[in-house]
């Protein structure tokens, strides 16, 4: 059985289940809405990324969310440095793993920020509720309870 992490953080404003007609929160909480994307997504990764994707991406919507535009673009413009300079060792392993992973999901984290998100690498990445987020309805169908057992 293939399992599959997402890690969705929404805050409901206060009196939303007393009022159904009040409007829907204007963000995702602290950690944004990121999920594993659709499969028919071209911008696909393996397994592992996407897995530890789901768990850093959040972290880092954390950390920049609050950034004032300076300090977004000094964070914006170093993972893109790192990116550009140590990629392969993302990929492919290195003295600079560490780093340029972690820049990979901070530069996604601060796409997360634009109007709609990032859908990239097998994951979506976004801070408001917008049209057509994959993270508005299951990415992946659940099993029944007749199908769902560990082997």
């Amino acid at each position: 059985m293939e399992r599959h992490l997402t890690m969705t953080t929404t805050i409901p404003s206060a009196g939303t289940d007393k009022n159904p007609e009040q409007p829907a929160p204007d963000h995702h909480g602290p950690f944004g809405r990121v999920v594993a994307a659709p499969e028919d997504t071209p911008t696909s990764a393996p397994a592992a990324w996407v897995t530890w994707l789901l768990f850093m991406v959040p972290l880092c919507i954390t950390e920049v969310r609050d950034l004032s535009e300076p300090e977004f673009d000094r964070v914006s413009a170093r993972a893109a440095d790192l990116i550009a300079s140590h990629g392969d060792d993302a990929q492919y392993g290195g003295h600079h793993q560490r780093s340029a992973r972690t820049a990979i999901a901070q530069a996604l984290a601060l796409l997360a920020t634009a109007e709609g998100g990032v859908t990239a690498l097998g994951i979506h990445a976004c801070m408001r509720p917008h049209v057509g987020c994959p993270g508005t309805a299951p990415a992946h169908p659940s099993p029944s309870k007749h199908e769902e057992h560990d082997v």
